[in-house]
């Protein structure tokens, strides 16, 4: 995911002003819950957005890893500017080692960057490692039942520009709606796939989950403007518990 080194603040700059990560967060706290005592790992934290509402969430400990040095740089830079007692890290998360025991691992948005099953295997191998016993595994992810034919989701701050089936799975070319855009290339994998590599990691019950959308933003934005949102869902949370 070096592709997010060239992307850097624009994807904060994303996160804070776009229409789409707003179910995205609301069903991001409705999901993780209160944290109060709990220590969590955050994977694919890139600038820390998450990482910093998961010690909202009463967190006792936060560690944020990211593969990108500038994306770790940009999280760095939040911490010092508002200190919350969060670390971060540089580290692939692909062949993580045992960083501590969790009670919680986030993964919003690594798990669709996972090139081969293999890899996709090892990034839930990777979670599982530093799960404590009965710890949860929330990833956020693509959604494997995406049309592109339908919508291309451009009116969220997000656009799918194409799609090509290869090797067993689709790869995305889409880009942020900033300014200026930012591309970058995913992969939409199966359910199936999924299932199978969280099987193999060693999760025993797992969980698929749409998001939802807050009234305040079916208030603000209207009904009709969440219609594609939620026909023809691109996002999708996917738990798993150790």
């Amino acid at each position: 995911m070096a592709q997010y080194d060239n992307i850097g603040g624009k994807y904060e700059q994303f996160k804070n002003t776009a229409a789409l990560p707003v179910p995205e967060q609301h069903t991001f706290l409705k999901m993780v819950g209160a944290l109060q005592g709990k220590r969590v790992l955050d994977l694919a934290c890139g600038g820390g957005h998450y990482s910093r509402l998961l010690k909202q969430q009463g967190a006792s400990e936060v560690l944020g890893v990211d593969i990108s040095p500038e994306m770790v740089a940009v999280a760095q830079k939040r911490e010092q500017e508002q200190p919350r007692g969060i670390r971060y890290q540089v580290s692939d998360a692909t062949h993580l080692p045992e960083l501590g025991a969790f009670d919680l691992v986030t993964a919003i948005y690594l798990l669709n960057y996972a090139r081969t099953r293999e890899e996709l295997t090892s990034m839930c191998q990777s979670a599982h490692r530093n799960l404590v016993a009965g710890g949860r595994f929330i990833a956020f992810t693509i959604e494997p039942g995406f049309e592109l034919a339908k919508s291309n989701w451009a009116k969220y701050g997000f656009e799918v520009v194409s799609e090509r089936f290869e090797d067993g799975r689709h790869v995305a070319q889409a880009r942020f709606l900033t300014d200026p855009p930012a591309a970058l290339e995913y992969f939409r994998w199966s359910a199936a796939t999924y299932e199978e590599a969280m099987k193999q990691a060693g999760f025993q019950r797992l969980e698929w989950r749409h998001f939802e959308i807050p009234p305040e933003a079916l208030t603000k934005f209207g009904a009709d403007f969440w219609k594609d949102y939620q026909d023809n869902p691109l996002l999708v949370a996917l738990s798993g518990w150790k």
